[in-house]
């Protein structure tokens, strides 16, 4: 068990270390192309948004929902720039179909205002926005939160895993009590049985010897 458990902190380990950087790209925000930050986290999409969410709230914002984007409007964040308002959007998929525990977050940073909050039309080429200087690091921010929870998760679902063995063992448990408890039945009625067997040939030698009698009590002619 000592041993399973190693493997299992050294596989999480592992998953934290392989961790990836942010990378600059491009994202698709209401009609506009915009530059942006991608960042692979070991960690599930739901479990993920938590970490971003909550960090936010720690520091005063709460997310409009816009377009599969979690968005935080004139924000002033410590991590990213504190100086200067800024807007932040989010988004959070799933890795892909295989890789159900791990998230891909896109985040478009821009100076408050520059991001249109209205559909923008015929757009044909990406944004004339930077960036905000800090995003790369911001992304990077979130790491030690993620870490934490996918150790918790890690953790969580492998408790899952020994309580649902526990469970099979204790029915395993409980049906070998419920075999032995029939097993004791059949045995007392098989002793049951045996002593009914030895009672009836008893009475079966009985009947005989009164038909041997009642043969031989057979009248004179």
């Amino acid at each position: 068990m000592k041993y399973i458990f190693t493997i299992f902190v050294a596989l999480l380990s592992c998953a934290f270390a392989y961790a990836q950087a942010p990378m600059p790209t491009t994202a698709d925000y209401n009609g506009q192309k915009y530059p942006c930050y991608i960042m692979q986290y070991n960690l599930p999409p739901e479990e993920t948004k938590n970490v971003i969410v909550n960090k936010l709230k720690s520091e005063g914002y709460s997310a409009a929902k816009s377009k599969g984007y979690l968005v935080y409007r004139n924000t002033r964040l410590k991590d990213l720039n504190p100086d200067e308002p800024q807007d932040v959007l989010f988004k959070i998929d799933r890795k892909s179909r295989k890789e159900k525990d791990k998230s891909i977050v896109t985040m478009i940073t821009s100076k408050a205002g520059a991001i249109p909050e209205d559909k923008v039309k015929g757009a044909r080429s990406v944004a004339a926005i930077e960036p905000s200087a800090n995003s790369a690091a911001f992304l990077n921010s979130f790491q030690g939160n993620i870490n934490l929870s996918a150790y918790s998760l890690a953790v969580s679902n492998q408790q899952d895993e020994v309580d649902k063995a526990e469970k099979k063992l204790k029915s395993l448990q409980d049906d070998q009590s419920k075999m032995e408890k029939k097993i004791k039945t059949l045995q007392d009625d098989l002793e049951k049985n045996k002593s009914d067997q030895q009672k009836q040939t008893e009475e079966i030698a009985r009947q005989k010897s009164i038909l041997d009698q009642k043969r031989a009590a057979k009248p004179v002619e």
